[in-house]
């Protein structure tokens, strides 16, 4: 009964997958992929609401709040703010250095944004508070120090911060 459910659930979420971004609105895509026709996606998806951009490998993280075995650092493209309506980018295993100026210039409502040690938060603070229409942050897979993450929230005091995967709990995954 499991592997029939299984089969059915996969079914639909390849099917919702299909149609959300057959519908212009959300778009799922590897980096490697996203960067170099950035051009042919503005075209596909003029009216782009949500985009999650992966990390086109995997990533090892070691338990603790320490940088991934194998990090990927990736710089978030200035053309971002061609999508005029854009409300919600992830960045899923990607750790930026800095954003883009652009960022300010988007819609954005809710960002997840990997951060690192060597992430220039200055800059990126800057560019955060610029954003007014920036509701929530998602802290999962940020690798900073406390007083790093502290600057970030005491500067953005109108921005809800959230982690994810702290609101996961395993043990109900199971039953």
């Amino acid at each position: 009964m499991k592997i029939i459910t299984s089969i059915i659930s996969l079914f639909f979420l390849n099917y919702y997958t299909v149609m959300s971004q057959s519908i212009d609105k959300n778009l799922m895509v590897t980096v490697t992929d996203f960067d170099p026709n950035i051009s042919d996606y503005l075209k596909k998806h003029p009216q782009l609401e949500s985009l999650i951009l992966l990390n086109p490998g995997q990533t090892i993280f070691p338990p603790g709040n320490v940088m991934p075995i194998n990090p990927y650092y990736y710089k978030l493209t200035e053309k971002i703010n061609d999508f005029k309506n854009l409300k919600h980018l992830r960045l899923q295993s990607l750790y930026v250095l800095d954003l883009p100026s652009g960022i300010t210039k988007c819609k954005l409502e809710t960002l997840a944004i990997p951060f690192c040690p060597d992430s220039d938060m200055e800059s990126i603070v800057a560019k955060l508070k610029k954003c007014k229409f920036l509701k929530e942050i998602d802290l999962v897979s940020v690798v900073l120090p406390d007083d790093k993450i502290a600057l970030l929230k005491k500067s953005l005091p109108h921005v809800k911060f959230i982690s994810l995967m702290d609101d996961l709990s395993f043990d109900e995954m199971e039953n």
